[in-house]
């Protein structure tokens, strides 16, 4: 479902930039803090900048996160305005919110970041040399095809 900014002009359509609209019940992902990596539900608006969270699954405790410090995701739950953790918690379990969580691009995203901060010096040197063999025979490859036309 793709939404348009059409403008005064009508023979100019714009596409949104964004798409998820903050809004309680939506899932969020923690980006930065002490509590970086855990996924929570927005249960509240605070003001323009502030949101409270609760996260009972990923032991995630309720309170104020700031904008910049959460990504906002697709999947979303129906609850009231400001409801109790166990509401949340019955709310998460009905829709299967943490698998469907593990499958979306943010989870791999943060895999993949946590798996390459986890490495040791070796690794990252052995990487480095594999990403340099590998971008050498891609260049070499667009070369030729360049020579060739």
């Amino acid at each position: 479902f793709q939404h348009y900014y059409i403008t005064n002009n009508l023979s100019r359509c714009y596409k949104m930039l964004y798409q998820r609209k903050i809004e309680i019940g939506r899932v969020c992902y923690v980006r930065l803090g002490e509590n970086a990596g855990k996924t929570g539900v927005v249960v509240d608006l605070v003001d323009q900048k502030h949101l409270l969270i609760d996260g009972p699954d990923s032991g995630l405790a309720r309170s104020v996160f700031r904008l910049n410090q959460i990504a906002i995701t697709d999947l979303k739950v129906k609850i009231p305005r400001g409801c109790k953790t166990k509401v949340v918690r019955a709310a998460l379990a009905k829709d299967d919110i943490p698998a469907k969580f593990l499958k979306s691009g943010l989870s791999k995203k943060s895999e993949a970041q946590q798996a390459k901060a986890a490495l040791g010096d070796f690794a990252r040197f052995k990487l480095r040399v594999s990403k340099t063999a590998h971008n050498r025979k891609i260049r070499s490859t667009v070369r030729k095809l360049k020579k060739s036309s």
